[in-house]
């Protein structure tokens, strides 16, 4: 069973509300159908606080139709904060290269 709640983010924000469940853990945001190969690819994503960031921690690229997480085209490691409070939910941006993606 899920529990759905919705969070206010900071007043004055793009974004306004965020909904989140105990099985949504990370939420991309902003996430595009297509991109183009040569250009950069901005990430964004958030981590809630049914989750506790790991320096091992890695988002990645999968081609269509992929099945474990091994089927990755890409990756690149999750940024690490030094001032990460335990429960709390946390903004992180990472940037595939053209090259890469």
């Amino acid at each position: 069973m899920s529990s759905f709640q919705v969070v206010d983010s900071s007043p004055g924000s793009s974004v306004s509300i965020m909904e989140t469940s105990n099985f949504a853990h990370v939420i991309f945001q902003n996430v595009g159908k297509s991109f183009m190969p040569q250009a950069p690819l901005e990430c964004c994503y958030t981590l809630t606080p049914y989750i506790t960031p790991n320096p091992k921690d890695w988002v990645g690229i999968f081609k269509v139709g992929w099945s474990t997480a091994r089927d990755y085209y890409t990756f690149l490691w999750s940024p690490t904060s030094e001032h990460y409070e335990p429960g709390s939910t946390v903004d992180r941006t990472v940037v595939f290269q053209g090259n890469q993606a």
